[in-house]
């Protein structure tokens, strides 16, 4: 999917207030920072693309509740992400993550953490004490 096919779907989704936004397996090397005017977003998806980074505008999505990554090549999450307090799935299974920020405390609504096939040694200690929400964790 070309990037102005994908801005044409961010300005549609955006027109009509839309609070899913499905761009799983459609080839994305990279995500426009237009993504971020989607502010109704509760659901958005971008697993099986081939994403190195994502927007900082990422953060932008205060409504997001289900965050979908798994499947790409991210190296690293956006310090942003971990400011979406309203997020209660993470999904970032399948990718080259080596570590994960321990701001990710900040994500206090998280129930479920996918984080398996990375190249994650350990997770931060402050996942248990911090996240009390968290009934499901998968890595390694």
């Amino acid at each position: 999917m070309t990037n102005e096919e994908v801005l044409k779907i961010i300005e549609e989704a955006k027109r009509d207030g839309r609070t899913r936004l499905d761009l799983s397996r459609k080839g994305l090397m990279s995500l426009p920072p237009e993504i971020g005017q989607l502010t109704s977003l509760q659901t958005l998806r971008l697993n099986g693309n081939q994403l190195r980074v994502l927007p900082p505008e990422i953060g932008q999505l205060r409504n997001l509740e289900e965050l979908s990554l798994s499947d790409n090549m991210l190296r690293s999450i956006p310090a942003e992400t971990w400011q979406l307090a309203k997020l209660d799935v993470l999904r970032i299974s399948g990718n080259q993550l080596k570590t994960i920020s321990p701001e990710i405390r900040q994500l206090t609504n998280l129930k479920i953490l996918w984080l398996h096939n990375n190249e994650l040694i350990s997770v931060p200690p402050t996942i248990g004490p911090t996240l009390s929400r968290l009934v499901f964790i998968f890595w390694n």
